[in-house]
């Protein structure tokens, strides 16, 4: 059974470090060796991996995804779920494309100008996760984004089934945002084949896209010969609740992330008792009807409901926690609303799910996890831009020409 908590700040260390475990001097060490393996044997290293780990032997020509197997995917997912993949493309779209910067250029005075510019970048891998669940709406959050910025080419990596085959919902989901050029590779051997290429995976100038422990390590890995998005930890989310008629909502979300992964991460901060009191019960009676309990009785063990001591101590652990999501599960909002500094995405009012924004609604739901929004934005247009800034200055028009000369001599 979860447990009430009033050690708030012990909790709170505790969970930002769940990502951060003894365990990853043991997975760091594999990692490295992979690494060097494949910069070194490079795809025949990327194939022993994909033997080893997802239990398929490919040839180099079977890694690519054909245009054949993207057409068959349309007869393996229900004309519902295209619709509905539709209407998210559309929502996703309309939010970012308020996310594009314009390139500027100002002269604050005669003879001088500055701006900027934005490019984008020009070859990005898409990771699209595939071990537990598939994941066509991380399709989406990664490539609409990288298409409104302008990327030229984009690939996708996403592990294999056991039949050889990747998942027809992400193969449609990528038809539909125009991505084609996808690899049945996953797990760390990805994000280093991308990160340096191969004779038939190309080298890519930044990796996004969430993943397990190993993948995720791994960009950090590769980082700095390559960008990555993000560090990025397991699912977390964070409940604000005051009133007991909610209490059914608040162990909702908290299940709804914990069935992502055994290290998922809910916690509920309430300054009421009595309403903490029946989020347990909540969550004791929801989890037994669910499908993927096995997964959400482990990622209980990491999680938690806080008693705040005031309103004023809920604000404070709120942002002190930092949460990947954050549900406000309060009728007035706004007021909490504008002294909420650190999270990934809020979610205002009882009646707004997170499962919206994982899907549907538009914001993106690749966001900063174990407390990293501190410093840390959801994924967006500008993960995809760069920009250079420029500089003129005319010191020959006034007549000065020995400035002009102090300059092009330099030059």
């Amino acid at each position: 059974m979860i447990t009430i908590t009033t050690n708030t700040s012990q909790f709170i260390a505790q969970s930002h470090a769940q990502n951060m475990q003894d365990q990853q001097e043991d997975i760091m060490a594999l990692l490295r060796k992979m690494q060097h393996d494949v910069m070194s044997r490079k795809i025949a290293a990327v194939l022993d991996y994909t033997q080893q780990f997802d239990g398929v032997s490919f040839t180099v020509p079977d890694l690519k995804v054909t245009p054949k197997e993207i057409q068959q995917a349309y007869h393996h997912v229900s004309d519902d779920l295209i619709t509905a993949l539709k209407t998210a493309q559309t929502n996703i779209e309309q939010f970012h494309r308020h996310q594009l910067p314009n390139s500027w250029n100002h002269s604050p005075k005669k003879g001088v100008s500055y701006g900027m510019r934005y490019h984008p970048i020009e070859r990005v891998c898409l990771y699209v996760p595939g071990g537990r669940a598939p994941y066509p709406s991380t399709v989406l959050m990664d490539a609409i984004p990288a298409k409104i910025a302008g990327v030229q080419q984009l690939l996708i990596t996403t592990p294999p089934q056991k039949d050889g085959s990747i998942r027809p919902e992400i193969l449609v989901a990528a038809d539909l945002c125009g991505v084609t050029d996808i690899y049945k590779v996953g797990g760390a051997q990805a994000v280093f084949a991308v990160a340096y290429g191969t004779e038939s995976i190309p080298k890519v100038d930044k990796i996004v896209g969430p993943g397990n422990i190993y993948v995720n390590l791994a960009k950090q890995l590769v980082y700095g010969t390559v960008d990555i998005d993000k560090p990025a930890g397991p699912s977390d989310v964070l409940v604000v609740v005051e009133d007991q008629q909610y209490a059914a909502f608040a162990a909702a979300e908290m299940l709804a992330q914990l069935e992502h992964d055994p290290l998922s991460i809910a916690i509920t901060i309430s300054s009421s008792d009595s309403v903490l009191q029946a989020i347990q019960t909540e969550l004791s009676n929801q989890v037994s009807t669910l499908s993927r309990k096995d997964v959400i009785q482990q990622s209980l063990n990491n999680s938690g409901l806080l008693l705040a001591k005031d309103a004023k101590d809920l604000v404070a652990l709120t942002n002190q926690i930092a949460p990947e999501h954050l549900v406000l599960l309060v009728d007035e909002y706004e007021p909490l609303l504008d002294q909420i500094t650190h999270a990934g995405s809020i979610f205002c009012g009882p009646y707004t799910p997170v499962t919206l924004g994982d899907y549907y609604a538009g914001p993106n739901h690749v966001l900063p996890t174990s407390g990293t929004a501190r410093f840390a934005s959801p994924l967006g247009v500008m993960d995809f831009l760069k920009y250079s800034s420029h500089l003129k200055l005319l010191t020959d028009m006034e007549g000065f020409t020995a400035h002009y000369n102090a300059v092009d001599q330099r030059i």
